[in-house]
């Protein structure tokens, strides 16, 4: 546990260095500064509190969990920017230890499961989270209290279960896409499965119910969820933004989707109906980001990873004994003409994404988005390649 705890605070150092790195501009070092440059009266992270808080946007106050938690600890007399900061990392940290103790409860090793903490810190809607056009702020609350939901549900705890899933749902109400599939965990019984898919729900109606006519929302409920159905011509209205939404995709869902996708041949019956949920939810999310969200907000595609990234330390190990070990493969990839093949294939593949999937919003330079996207697609092919590659000669084939 202690090395597990020591890799979450160290990778999420490395996040919150790259965050105030010189070389970029995110949301984090902006400072008195709008998001298109222009000055503004206070420090952009506070001013992005203010908004949720009391903005315009219907969408922002009606999700007040994490408003409520940094207003809290303003009270104390902690600066805005500091309390966004140490909450938001802190539940991230949080959730790396929750995806170790999840792929434990999925039967992964010490090593496996450490390596699918490691997944998640190095993910780029988590390691990059307060880049833009990302935009992160309900996420932090709502991936943990999924994730206590899913190791609660999976231990047959289905009374904390309900209530930390009922907190995802009003922490960010996308939730509910991944409601389906959390009441198809393994092993529960078919009235814990109507608890987890029920209860949850009436608990999150009970919170709107509640709190959208005492702040005041309940005529603009509705209309806001109206306007947001034109956000599909935004997706696509254009190549550009087309490729941009294609581009933000792959960023996101490329490389774990890869390795579930080759994992799968061999899992365990369990580990099956998981992935089958994992699949439910992705459709049911990319429809409604497609449909109703900006897709350049590439956190918004990440979601159902939360069902993911527990096995992704298995689907990693798996990959690598395939092919004879670490040892093995590092041996190949040391040899001069396969070297400069992945250095050759890297290069043209950055070539390839700086033409089709360019940016919208900032400037290139503020982010390494081509570069990660450059990167997953030549190791997404790498990982594809069978048994006959003479590249990664296989030690054996992967179970069918």
């Amino acid at each position: 546990m202690t090395r597990s705890i020591l890799l979450g605070l160290a990778l999420t150092a490395l996040s919150l260095a790259l965050h105030f790195a010189p070389i970029w501009v995110t949301m984090l070092n902006r400072g008195a500064m709008a998001w298109d440059g222009q000055p503004i009266g206070q420090d952009y992270i506070a001013q992005i509190i203010d908004d949720h808080r009391s903005g315009s946007d219907i969408s922002f106050r009606r999700r007040p969990l994490t408003t409520w938690c940094i207003n809290s600890m303003t009270a104390t007399g902690m600066p805005p920017k500091s309390a966004f900061m140490l909450w938001s990392f802190g539940l991230f940290f949080l959730c790396g230890l929750l995806i170790r103790r999840i792929a434990q409860l999925l039967g992964s090793s010490h090593a496996q499961a450490t390596i699918a903490q490691a997944i998640f810190h190095l993910s780029p809607t988590v390691l990059f989270a307060w880049f833009e056009p990302m935009y992160t702020y309900d996420e932090p609350l709502q991936y943990a209290a999924f994730l206590i939901a899913f190791a609660a549900a999976w231990q047959g705890r289905v009374v904390l279960s309900s209530i930390a899933m009922a907190l995802s749902l009003i922490a960010h109400e996308t939730s509910i896409f991944l409601l389906p599939s959390f009441a198809m965990i393994p092993g529960l019984s078919r009235n814990s499965r109507w608890a987890l898919l029920i209860t949850p729900l009436l608990l999150f109606a009970l919170f709107l119910v509640s709190f959208l006519p005492a702040a005041g929302l309940a005529d603009h409920a509705a209309n806001d969820a109206y306007t947001r159905l034109g956000t599909l011509a935004f997706n696509f209205g254009t190549w550009t933004m087309a490729g941009e939404t294609i581009g933000y995709a792959l960023l996101v869902l490329l490389l774990p989707c890869t390795l579930l996708w080759c994992y799968m041949r061999g899992a365990a019956p369990d580990e099956r109906k998981l992935l089958r949920a994992f699949m439910i939810a992705l459709v049911l999310n990319a429809l409604a980001v497609l449909v109703a969200a900006k897709a350049r907000e590439a956190r918004v595609f990440a979601l159902p990873l939360l069902l993911a990234w527990p096995l992704l330390g298995k689907a990693i190990v798996q990959w690598i004994e395939a092919y004879g070990g670490w040892n093995r493969l590092f041996a190949a990839m040391r040899k001069p003409l396969v070297f400069a093949a992945l250095v050759a294939a890297t290069t043209l593949m950055y070539l390839i994404t700086r033409y089709a999937f360019v940016l919208s919003t900032n400037v290139a330079g503020d982010n390494p988005w081509h570069e990660f996207l450059a990167v997953q697609i030549v190791v997404a092919v790498l990982i594809s390649w069978r048994a006959h590659s003479e590249l990664f000669p296989a030690k054996h084939e992967i179970p069918a």
